[in-house]
């Protein structure tokens, strides 16, 4: 009897060590308790690598966060310059368009002008730099517009060729009036008496113009008048208007020429008193006085 609670008590034993072996597994996760264990590692380490991660990602979030203000804040400046920028373009295309409509407008001036000047002689020269000048004025326009050259200069350019269609237009208009330049001044350089005319020291660039009327000074009076038949850039050609030439006086080598002078504007007479009648004593019946008749004139001879 006791022999087999003896083999009882062992094979009890022997369960129960198997069974502890058996709780306390093979060292495979999750199996007994030392798999219980390793599993609770491996779950601590998987957290201290997300927490890991997460630091990363956040660290990450921050940095992204930070050039996302950066990059919002540039693209702000950005749009300001860009309004910026194009305000000033909308300013230089209303500027440009103006000088387009300008420049327009004196093309077709400069056309209908150059129509009614073409019986004054020639003046094809004068057209060109008109035209030249036009031209100027398109490149000029197209240099804002372009932005090649800064603001000041092209102003400053403007300002020259606008001087130059004032000068071109003043010259235009001489020639349209058929009146020479009213401050022009200068000497005659030969005289032909024969032939009746004269040559003179300056031309066009004195703005004397074909066709005008030009007055002989000296000594502050005037002793003749001249009719311009000739021009050139220096030079000028001139007939002596016999009529016009004061008794006793000609025409001298190094007299001075300039621009008829026109007279003021004469004041209208005051109104004169309503004549009285005849005297009664007068002679009804007696003959009026006959009065003698005017000696005729002398034909002046147009070659002097």
């Amino acid at each position: 009897m006791a022999n087999i609670f003896a083999i009882l008590t062992a094979v009890v034993l022997a369960i129960s060590g198997y069974l502890a072996y058996k709780n306390q597994g093979s060292g495979s996760e999750g199996v007994g308790y030392r798999g219980w264990i390793l599993k609770r590692q491996n779950m601590d380490g998987y957290l201290e690598d997300a927490q890991t991660r997460l630091k990363k990602l956040q660290t990450k979030l921050e940095q992204t966060t930070t050039t996302l203000t950066e990059r919002n804040a540039e693209n702000e400046t950005k749009t300001a310059e860009n309004a910026t920028q194009k305000e000033k373009n909308e300013q230089l295309k209303a500027e440009v368009a103006a000088l387009e409509a300008e420049g327009k407008a004196k093309e077709a001036d400069a056309d209908a002008k150059e129509d009614s000047i073409k019986e004054f002689g020639d003046v094809e020269q004068v057209v060109a730099e008109l035209k030249q000048l036009t031209s100027d004025l398109s490149q000029i326009e197209l240099d804002i517009t372009q932005g090649e050259a800064n603001r000041a200069d092209l102003e400053a350019q403007l300002a020259g060729v606008e001087a130059s269609l004032a000068d071109v237009r003043e010259r235009i208009s001489w020639r349209v009036s058929g009146e020479s330049n009213p401050e022009a001044e200068t000497r005659v350089r030969s005289v032909y008496a024969t032939l009746g005319f004269v040559t003179l020291a300056g031309g066009d660039d004195l703005g004397i113009v074909k066709n005008s009327t030009l007055e002989v000074v000296r000594d502050d009076a005037v002793i003749a008048n001249l009719k311009v038949t000739t021009v050139e850039s220096k030079s000028a050609a001139a007939d002596i208007i016999p009529d016009s030439v004061v008794d006793g006086e000609s025409v001298q080598v190094g007299d001075t020429v300039r621009s008829a002078q026109k007279a003021a504007p004469t004041p209208e007479p005051a109104a004169v008193p309503a004549l009285n009648p005849e005297p009664l004593d007068a002679d009804p019946l007696a003959e009026p006085e006959i009065e003698p008749e005017p000696a005729p004139a002398d034909e002046a001879d147009p070659f002097g």
